[in-house]
């Protein structure tokens, strides 16, 4: 069902948003032909709803020296899934983690070094079930970007 709370205007805005969050308020009135106060009042809108959750720099992992980039998949008994969690999302090479539904507990993508350093991060994993690591050679698409193309799928129905 598409999401009827979001206007071209919405749209819009949080496309310019994504594209650089330093964007001023007055560049982006400008940008879309509105004033100032209309602009800072659904920009301030959106994230009240939580269509906009922050705004933040993207950093470069591989410029900070983590060069790798893999997908850990971990099995575990679910009795102590909760304490898994807490301790593995502590992790600071821990970029995403997913809860998932079939035989992987989890799946997480993380950032190292190098491979000694990715093996020495699995097998601190390990202590919480068996993992199966992907190593990302090339990434195509990271991350949502909000288009004309996403418009159109929300405002299709299925």
């Amino acid at each position: 069902m598409p999401n009827s709370t979001i206007s071209a205007l919405d749209w819009n805005l949080i496309q310019l948003l994504q594209k650089d969050s330093r964007t001023t308020i007055s560049e982006l009135a400008k940008s879309l032909n509105r004033s100032r106060s209309t602009i800072a009042e659904r920009v301030e809108r959106l994230v009240e709803k939580g269509m906009i959750q922050n705004f933040s720099a993207k950093v470069d992992p591989e410029k900070l020296g983590f060069g790798l980039k893999a997908f850990v998949r971990l099995s575990a008994g679910s009795k102590n899934h909760r304490q898994i969690i807490d301790a593995i999302s502590k992790l600071p090479e821990l970029v995403e983690c997913h809860v998932l539904t079939g035989s992987e507990l989890l799946i997480l993508q993380v950032i190292a070094k190098d491979m000694a350093h990715l093996r020495s991060l699995v097998d601190s994993l390990t202590t919480y079930g068996s993992t199966q690591t992907d190593v990302v050679f090339a990434t195509i698409k990271d991350g949502l970007v909000v288009d004309e193309k996403l418009k159109k799928v929300n405002e299709s129905t299925f």
